[in-house]
């Protein structure tokens, strides 16, 4: 502390005496005016070395990734109803990359007239492909049934065959890890803001979190923006290597996630654990509960 104070000063002074600089001080007293008090003497803040002033603790990268994620939400519930897409997914399932399936969705979201729910959230999804799986059909409706899924088996054989599953069995989670519960906009945001929550949680110092923001991207022809959170080194808590959101920049919805592992060793790739692409995304589609209804998983 005191090395910061005197080096200044004693550059400063050098620099003064041979310069036949003299203070105000001495001047005035040699002027014939009154003697020179204590405190007039004393060095004034052209003389102080110049000291920051102390500045308030950076914020963390993620705080406003989190404040971003509240905004698009509170956006999607005040203005989307529903929606139609493409999915394009595969996930990383007892150490096995799936192959890459593509689903066809409807989804209507939950929707309040405070407190009561006027629409309940249904899914219904039909997989295109892999052949194997090629007429899947699965629909949820929340309320309903039991609140059990309603499957269509699909592919070559004793593919009309329906049955109910928990959505939480493990025969479910065999087949997809993000539940069909949390498959609507609205309920990715929810998910993803309680992720950022724990990353902020476990990595309090920002040490281990780097933030990116790409404005440039292009997903199926349209422009999106992108945000990358990586955390270098595996620390309790959580969840990542690398995470990427890609945000539609027109209508707001996110199109795009991927999520990679840590790497084993500092030389190889972090492995892919899930990735999701949304294409042909209409908002607020009508979506009545005809499509909604068990008789759609019968018949072709």
């Amino acid at each position: 502390m005191f090395g910061r104070w005197l080096g200044p000063g004693v550059a400063f002074l050098l620099a003064a005496l041979a310069t036949g600089f003299r203070p105000h001080g001495v001047q005035a007293q040699e002027a014939g005016t009154a003697p020179t008090t204590l405190a007039a003497v004393t060095p004034t803040a052209v003389l102080r070395p110049n000291v920051a002033a102390p500045r308030p603790p950076a914020r963390h990268p993620l705080e406003w990734v989190l404040k971003f994620a509240h905004e698009e939400q509170i956006y999607l519930q005040r203005t989307v109803r529903g929606f139609t897409c493409r999915v394009t997914k595969r996930e990383r399932i007892e150490g096995e990359l799936q192959v890459y399936r593509y689903i066809d969705m409807w989804v209507r979201e939950r929707t309040h007239a405070n407190p009561r729910v006027t629409q309940p959230p249904s899914v219904l999804l039909e997989f295109l492909g892999p052949a194997e799986i090629e007429g899947r059909k699965v629909l949820f409706v929340a309320g309903q049934n039991d609140n059990r899924l309603l499957v269509r088996k699909g592919g070559r054989r004793f593919g009309y065959v329906v049955t109910d599953l928990d959505p939480e069995s493990s025969v479910v989670k065999q087949e997809s890890l993000m539940p069909i519960t949390e498959i609507g906009f609205s309920q990715v945001l929810d998910r993803t803001i309680r992720t950022l929550e724990q990353d902020l949680a476990a990595d309090p110092r920002a040490d281990n979190t780097i933030v990116e923001q790409i404005t440039t991207v292009t997903i199926n022809g349209r422009p999106c923006q992108m945000l990358r959170i990586t955390h270098p080194r595996r620390r309790d808590g959580l969840q990542f290597f690398s995470a990427s959101m890609a945000i539609d920049s027109a209508l707001h919805v996110p199109v795009r996630f991927d999520v990679y592992d840590w790497p084993e060793t500092p030389d190889q790739q972090p492995p892919l654990m899930s990735e999701f692409t949304y294409t042909n995304v209409t908002l607020n589609a009508d979506l009545d509960d005809a499509i909604f209804a068990p008789a759609r998983l019968r018949g072709p």
